[in-house]
């Protein structure tokens, strides 16, 4: 449970890799964030080379994959080959680094995307990257935060041979009577 960022791309050219590479360096130690700078011309057990960037703006974020395979395509090592030929999906959760970082990846994620992607495709959970609302970015961390709180404390509070399917269920329905999402009426 956590809010997420999802993101999918090809750059305009391949060749464009180490370029934005070298950028992306730059960024993330003025940044102070930590930083890999990554190539694999022969991964074991991935099936294709790649190279890029991964990041962390904050200690407790997932890290942000700027990877590509020679082709120029975003690529993450455990996401699934798609059969179909779509993009395949990157993603980082950002739930407990807080909003502050949650935005400044959405805003570095849509610098390049102008700057260097023929196609770029984002899902952001707390749809900051869809409105560019900071109100509703901090509605969507506060709800979730009080979520797992609320859950994690209830379900603490049952004794171990109550916890069960039912009882989770049952504890997640009397959050929502307590609490509707941001957005939703």
């Amino acid at each position: 449970m956590g809010i997420t960022i999802s993101y999918r791309g090809r750059l305009r050219q391949a060749a464009d890799i180490q370029p934005l590479t070298e950028e992306l360096t730059d960024i993330c130690r003025s940044a102070g964030w930590k930083f890999q700078v990554i190539d694999m011309p022969n991964p074991e057990p991935c099936d294709q080379p790649f190279s890029g960037i991964t990041f962390q703006p904050h200690l407790k974020s997932e890290s942000v994959w700027m990877l590509f395979n020679q082709k120029g395509e975003l690529y993450h090592p455990w996401a699934a080959d798609l059969e179909d030929g779509s993009l395949p999906w990157s993603w980082t959760k950002t739930q407990f680094a807080g909003p502050a970082t949650h935005k400044a990846i959405c805003d570095l994620l849509r610098f390049v995307e102008g700057k260097w992607f023929e196609v770029f495709e984002v899902k952001d959970e707390a749809e900051y990257w869809e409105t560019g609302n900071e109100q509703l970015l901090q509605e969507k961390f506060d709800f979730l935060t009080d979520a797992i709180r609320f859950m994690e404390d209830s379900i603490n509070s049952l004794p171990e041979d109550e916890v069960s399917l039912e009882k989770i269920k049952e504890i997640a329905e009397q959050f929502g009577l307590r609490r509707q999402p941001p957005g939703k009426k």
